[in-house]
């Protein structure tokens, strides 16, 4: 196995959203997003609890700076809420929007935490969406007039962007229904996924005609797909997975437009994306970045498929299981490093901007003994190190998450924090696993020092 040895540079930070521990969904002047809706709306969500309150983040922000400070972090990836800014999507700005992320900028920067922002973590106004949503190619423009102000008003204080978090969850919100806005239709859901790549160029050029400092980059997710078997049908469904679930945002950002296998597939289901003239330029503009998110891979099985587009995980692969029933395969990460750099190309920095599991039933005993998330984190962190040997530019690691927070569909149900969050008091906890990785910065942060005197 290999061993946890990273560079002086290497940062550690915890990831969030805005919409999965705000609250204030309607405070203040904030307009309602397409996840306010869809969790008001009776069998949405887990419990059919809405994410009203959340973690209550709104209020209690230095809270969660100060358990942030108390880990000894580096640095705190957060998003932005689009509707808590603009309540229409575009044109009136919200004062007190703009005042609260201030706030939060300016007492992370006092903490001696750099902020990573995503403008984009799933939370499209409700606005647009009445308007027609990502499915319509004026989507890019709306973001482009949301991304300016973000970098007009922040953009002198925060040094490191995401355009987007994970863009494959706007096919589950408009091709499979089961996120927010919850329509299902293939044709608008491609054409979404595709309207978002031409938002995320719009918003690299925005950000440099701002001249801010820093750096912008997107995140994107990879849970690569192992047929279980050499056979031709495994191989195809895992193919047919990889394109479905990260290849499509790869091949136009990095590989000069979609590959002739994805075409060939979409156009014969008639899901092809209308491509306008100089589509393929902009979603190409250059970035700086990669931000990776990886929690584990897929095997799959076409004797076990269902026929669905999404390819099915063989439930027994013959790796080691967690709790929570997840496989527990540390090397994914490695291999999500060995795939952007063989397959395209990729040799500028990465931030491992996601990693983490949810707390199984074996937490229900005692729900801050999670030695299990311990054992996670620490294989992959080990196979970054393996990573950063091999010679991949990686920089930091985003644990997610800081706290147990509102998991979307799942409600409160998938517990993926390093601190508890006590449901009447709303009282941050640590876990086990956060005075782990507060011992585990500080003893990096120790060896940092002694290499810099030396």
């Amino acid at each position: 196995m290999p061993s946890l040895d990273l560079p002086p540079h290497f940062r550690f930070g915890v990831a969030t959203s805005a919409f999965q521990i705000e609250g204030g969904w309607n405070a203040d002047g904030k307009g309602p997003s397409i996840w306010d809706t869809f969790g008001h709306t009776s069998g949405k969500v887990k419990d059919d609890v809405p994410g009203d309150v959340a973690c209550d983040s709104y209020h209690r922000h230095r809270d969660d700076i100060a358990l942030m400070n108390a880990l000894g972090l580096d640095t705190y990836r957060l998003s932005m809420s689009w509707p808590r800014l603009l309540p229409e999507g575009t044109g009136r700005v919200n004062p007190a929007g703009v005042a609260y992320y201030d706030q939060v900028i300016d007492d992370l920067l006092s903490a001696d935490i750099q902020p990573n922002v995503t403008l984009y973590h799933w939370d499209l106004p409700q606005a647009l969406e009445d308007r027609g949503g990502w499915p319509n190619r004026d989507v890019a423009e709306w973001y482009a007039e949301y991304a300016a102000l973000v970098f007009d008003r922040f953009g002198d204080r925060v040094n490191r962007w995401a355009t987007l978090n994970e863009p494959i969850a706007i096919w589950a919100g408009y091709g499979e229904g089961f996120f927010a806005p919850g329509r299902r239709d293939a044709a608008d859901g491609r054409q979404a996924m595709h309207n978002a790549l031409r938002a995320h160029g719009r918003g690299v050029q925005a950000f440099r005609a701002a001249g801010s400092p820093g750096e912008i980059g997107i995140v994107l997710d990879i849970w690569k797909r192992h047929p279980k078997t050499d056979s031709p049908a495994d191989i195809a469904l895992a193919n047919a997975g990889d394109d479905d679930g990260f290849r499509f945002f790869f091949d136009a950002l990095l590989g000069g437009g979609y590959s002739d296998r994805i075409r060939a597939r979409l156009e014969a289901d008639g899901t092809m994306p209308e491509i306008a003239d100089g589509d393929q330029a902009l979603i190409s503009e250059p970035f700086d970045y990669l931000g990776l998110n990886v929690y584990s891979r897929v095997v799959v099985d076409s004797e076990k498929n269902d026929g669905t587009k999404w390819a099915q995980s063989d439930p027994f692969p013959g790796g080691n299981f967690l709790d929570n029933g997840q496989e527990y395969y540390p090397r994914a990460v490695f291999d999500a490093l060995e795939l952007v750099r063989d397959d395209y190309g990729w040799s500028g920095p990465i931030h491992i901007t996601e990693n983490g599991m949810t707390d199984g039933p074996a937490s229900a005993a005692d729900p801050l003994d999670d030695d299990e998330r311990i054992r996670y984190v620490r294989g992959f962190l080990e196979w970054i190190s393996e990573g950063i040997r091999a010679g991949h530019d990686v920089r930091s690691y985003y644990l997610w998450s800081l706290m147990d927070n509102y998991e979307w569909s799942a409600g409160f149900s998938a517990k993926f924090g390093i601190a508890a969050v006590d449901p009447a008091t709303l009282d941050r906890i640590p876990k086990k696993s956060a005075l782990w990785y507060r011992d585990l910065i500080a003893a990096h942060r120790a060896t940092r020092t002694s290499q810099l005197v030396r």
